[in-house]
């Protein structure tokens, strides 16, 4: 299941359609690939790369992510686990496997918080890695700092994310993607009738999301005409449709989940809506199925990518699908989240590999080695990643922007440094600890 909410509007969106976006039931069986007589892949440069299974005394890893109660965030934890069996294969970290589970808070931050404390409390669990809540970074940070326990997450979504001490997402996150959206159409020349935002009312992220768009439109005098947050649990979007039409905007972007988005541009078709607007939505649409399940009428429809194009080829994109195909099953989704999963998983697993002595391994001396993390470079990523210490972390804010055309993504973009005000101090800090060299 990929990032699906409730009330998705079934009465517009076709069979085929929802069944694509919102009914994909991962699990973690292995998805093929090229395979040794013992079942080891042959072909993937994972961690060590030895092609040995590691028996050593297992390293603990947890995550928390939202998977249920509507909302569907796995895929980044999925790809972080496919990552870590491959890296188990390869020799682990110098013969150590990495033992990794995560865990679901079911859309619920009062359950988000007790998995956090247990993971806190557990002396074994030595990082967080391939994180993906919806709702709890904030209460899981608390129990996080009190603990010394740092998370590498994949997917940061709401505003507190961003601007936690012990959680630093690999992910741009909701906010940077439609900004990055908004300012490619005013390169473009598209915001001639103005602007329309659509989110979620959701607290830390749909209005954060508007409040960035409304900031940024402010000081660039560009025409804001519209903003709807609505209910996730909204099922009839002819009304939003019909504002969408009546406010004369040239221009939008949909900060929601796929499936939601998909709801829209359904209802939107149905009712020759798409006219000469620029549509647009976050990465939360970007993934290998959503275009191609749409008809050429979205010929143009435009979305933005946080990490690399999930159709590219070469480095570690190669390297990701190949573990995907090799590690996880063939119906986990293969989008912007997965990459960040994985990258997340890579990013902890070559920092422990550059301890000497992995015996000494444990919660101390892994946290000193991820906030020590700087200038990590990924073909995945537009800038380098990096950790350190702060009470904020929004490593990733250089973005691309691709177009959907004949069923398939296509660039229109390539790396671009996302503007938002509310952003200086990390660049200054950026500047003034070099976190972006080595």
């Amino acid at each position: 299941m990929n990032r699906t909410v409730k009330g998705l509007g079934a009465l517009f969106i076709g069979a085929t359609l929802a069944a694509s976006l919102a009914g994909c039931v991962a699990d973690d069986s292995p998805g093929g690939g090229t395979a040794a007589p013992g079942g080891t892949p042959t072909d993937l440069a994972c961690g060590m790369a030895t092609g040995e299974a590691a028996t050593g005394d297992p390293i603990k890893v947890g995550a928390i992510a939202t998977a249920s109660g509507g909302v569907d965030f796995s895929s980044s934890p999925l790809s972080a686990k496919a990552f870590f069996d491959c890296v188990n294969d390869n020799g682990g970290i110098n013969g150590r496997p990495i033992e990794y589970d995560f865990e679901d808070d079911a859309l619920d931050p009062t359950k988000t918080a007790q998995l956090a404390a247990g993971l806190a409390g557990d002396s074994d669990v030595v990082a967080l890695v391939g994180d993906a809540t919806f709702v709890g970074c904030d209460v899981a940070n608390v129990e996080y700092s009190k603990a010394g326990l740092y998370s590498i997450t994949g997917v940061g979504v709401p505003q507190a994310c961003f601007e936690s001490s012990n959680i630093a997402p690999v992910n741009a996150g909701p906010r940077t993607s439609a900004l990055a959206l908004l300012q490619y159409m005013e390169r473009e020349d598209l915001l001639g009738g103005g602007f329309y935002s659509i989110g979620l009312n959701t607290r830390g992220n749909g209005d954060w999301v508007a409040a960035g768009i409304r900031d940024y439109a402010d000081e660039a005098g560009i025409d804001l005409v519209g903003e709807t947050l609505s209910d996730p649990a909204e099922s009839n979007w002819l009304p939003l449709v019909g504002q969408i039409q009546s406010s004369g905007a040239s221009a939008l972007v949909v900060a929601d989940p796929a499936p939601i988005t998909a709801s829209i541009l359904a209802a939107a078709e149905q009712q020759d809506a798409r006219g000469d607007i620029a549509w647009s939505c976050t990465a939360s649409c970007y993934d290998k199925q959503f275009a191609s399940e749409l008809s050429d009428y979205w010929d143009g429809f435009l979305v933005n990518s946080e990490l690399q194009l999930v159709t590219a080829t070469g480095d570690d994109s190669d390297l990701w699908n190949g573990v995907m195909d090799a590690y996880a099953s063939a119906d986990t989704p293969r989008d912007t989240f997965s990459q960040a999963g994985f990258l997340a998983a890579k990013i902890f697993t070559d920092t422990l590999l550059a301890v000497e002595d992995p015996a000494t391994l444990d919660r101390e001396t892994v946290s000193e080695a991820l906030l020590a993390i700087r200038g990590y470079e990924s073909s995945l990523l537009c800038s380098p990643w990096y950790y350190g210490e702060a009470d904020e972390h929004h490593a990733n804010h250089a973005t691309r922007n691709a177009k959907m055309e004949g069923g398939e993504w296509v660039e229109v973009e390539g790396c671009t440094e996302v503007v938002d005000p509310a952003m200086d101090g990390i660049l200054e800090r950026e500047q003034s600890e070099g976190l972006l060299e080595r």
